[in-house]
């Protein structure tokens, strides 16, 4: 099947160019990821008890995580590539249609706007000067695929944005910018802990110090009228088998793109700060979809300005999820 930005005359030819290199790169992370985004979701974990913290009723003992090789340093450089020239591919797109209508600079920056408060920037006069003339020099069609391509706060428990991505792009890119490395790094942390054995009880040590990060020390207590010594030694050893045992304790293991916390504004928690982490897999797999379908849309408007209809069309909905 034919891919529609191939059946038309487009004046994104730079932007669609830039796309398929940001989609070769992802390729490439995907490769050299691999080995690592294989790895079982529950790290493999290591035990060692506390003899000097040990007594009749009462063991404590540090769990670690198997070590895993770093990560290729090339991820590194071509996730900032990613993000970067993703940014690329949407301000090149706006510096095209700016080109091609004849459309005044003068007081405008000409790129994409990726806001995380559009609308409210739509009006408020003080806040949104700049958003406000960018977007009278548009086609109210143009204008439409912007704002679908903002990152949408639709409500919740989190009110996580629709366009998750536009927030990636714009805070990822902004901190890379070809002046450093975006580092990927295997965050391990602990997700659940607990026993439902009676007579046992399983309790996380220095958890809140270390935010859940191995190695964590942890404490079992347990009724001597119903278990040995011995057994709580072999259900310790055996969280190391990641064998069925009266203790569970699971540390999760996932690809983060680290170089900084994302922050999101929800409207819901009035203008509160919440922290995000980008995970490989959203970066990868979400980044190239986002520009794709908002390039697809600006495509589809200009083919119909050029038509000099008032034809019907539909723009794509997000799929970025």
């Amino acid at each position: 099947m034919v891919k529609e930005h191939e059946t038309q005359a487009t004046i994104f030819n730079d932007s669609w160019s830039r796309l398929s290199w940001v989609e070769d790169q992802v390729e490439r992370v995907r490769r050299l990821a691999e080995p690592w985004t294989l790895l079982a979701n529950h790290a493999r974990l290591t035990t060692a008890i506390d003899e000097l913290a040990t007594n009749e009723g009462h063991f404590e003992f540090e769990v670690g995580v198997h070590p895993t090789p770093e990560l290729p340093s090339t991820i590194n450089f071509l996730i900032g590539n990613i993000v970067t020239d993703a940014r690329s591919c949407l301000d090149m797109a706006i510096d095209a249609i700016w080109r091609n209508y004849g459309l005044d600079e003068h007081g405008v920056q000409v790129q994409f706007p990726l806001e995380d408060n559009f609308a409210e920037k739509r009006v408020n006069s003080r806040k949104g000067r700049g958003l406000r003339t960018f977007i009278d020099r548009l086609d109210d069609r143009f204008v439409e695929v912007i704002e679908r391509a903002q990152p949408n706060y639709a409500g919740g428990m989190l009110d996580i944005p629709a366009n998750l991505s536009a927030v990636f792009i714009s805070k990822l890119s902004n901190a890379n910018k070809h002046r450093n490395i975006t580092p990927v790094t295997l965050q391990t942390v602990l997700t659940s802990s607990w026993t439902n054995e009676p007579g046992l009880k399983l309790t996380v040590l220095d958890a809140d110090m270390k935010q859940g990060i191995p190695p964590l020390r942890f404490a079992v207590d347990y009724d001597s009228a119903i278990y040995s010594g011995r057994n709580i030694c072999e259900y310790i050893d055996e969280l190391g088998l990641q064998a069925p045992t009266a203790l569970q304790i699971n540390f999760a293991q996932r690809l983060i793109v680290d170089r900084q916390e994302i922050p999101l504004f929800p409207p819901r928690f009035d203008g509160a700060k919440i922290e995000w982490r980008a995970e490989l897999d959203d970066v990868l797999s979400k980044v190239p979809a986002y520009i794709r379908l908002t390039l697809r849309n600006l495509n589809r408007v200009h083919s119909i300005i050029e038509k000099g209809t008032g034809e019907f069309y539909f723009l794509d909905s997000n799929s970025t999820l």
